[in-house]
């Protein structure tokens, strides 16, 4: 089942088949909840809205149109329920991402070349300021920021409902503010990246 499309899968649970159904949950457990996570900030309220996700599509899979956009599709799926969620509890939305001792999991944020300019802190200092950097980040940018690690920039597009082009510019600005907000904390502590 592992070397099945998305697709694929998706055609043999509408024939039956509960091993495709667990493989495609399998396939989207880690990078799902961790972008349900990442919007919540709640683990509980992250693994009910996972679960809500997959018995939206155990319910409509039949009306799924194979088209290799499942990915997506799931993606918007799980942000209109986080969006539902965080409605009807009135929370204010939140792209911070940690689990529950503190530590982020937010990576990969900064383009490549970018992170070794960090090297002078720890790890784990740098994944923190890397962490507060997004929290300052308009809401949009966040949510871009947020979903690179788990889409393509097209997907994105798909997912948003905007262009391409403001989906890369929503980024790359992102990503710019971010480099500068940690190029002053590192020129706070007297560090020059």
């Amino acid at each position: 089942m592992m070397d099945k499309t998305d697709d694929e899968l998706v055609l043999l649970f509408n024939k039956g088949s509960n091993e495709a159904f667990e493989q495609l949950v399998f396939r989207y457990k880690n990078s799902l909840y961790q972008y349900i996570l990442s919007m919540v900030h709640d683990e509980g309220a992250a693994g009910d809205l996972f679960q809500e996700v997959f018995l939206s599509f155990f319910r409509h899979a039949a009306k799924y149109e194979a088209k290799g956009k499942f990915k997506s599709w799931l993606f918007l799926t799980a942000r209109n329920k986080v969006l539902n969620y965080l409605r009807d509890e009135k929370k204010i939305t939140s792209l911070d991402q940690t689990d529950e001792e503190g530590n982020a999991f937010l990576h990969d944020t900064l383009p490549d070349g970018a992170v070794p300019l960090l090297d002078s802190l720890s790890s784990r200092e740098t994944e923190e300021y890397i962490r507060q950097a997004a929290q300052q980040l308009p809401p949009r940018q966040r949510e871009v920021i947020y979903l690179r690690q788990y889409l393509s920039f097209k997907e994105m597009a798909e997912l948003l409902g905007r262009p391409l082009g403001t989906v890369l510019a929503d980024c790359h600005r992102g990503i710019q503010k971010m480099q500068k907000m940690l190029q002053a904390q590192l020129d706070a502590q007297g560090e020059n990246i």
